[in-house]
């Protein structure tokens, strides 16, 4: 394996590595979001009973 090769890889290991970040990234405030949802409309039916 000559050097472009070693760059090529270590390019591509960088750009997974990011795109790992960013998906992780969006899970969590999906995550975050829907629990809030969940929680509003809890205390919403707990209010209205």
């Amino acid at each position: 394996m000559n050097v472009w090769g070693l760059l090529l890889l270590a390019v591509i290991v960088a750009i997974a590595i990011w795109l790992a970040i960013v998906v992780i990234k969006w899970l969590f405030i999906l995550a975050v979001v829907a629990g809030l949802i969940w929680l509003i409309l809890f205390f919403m039916r707990r209010a209205r009973a």
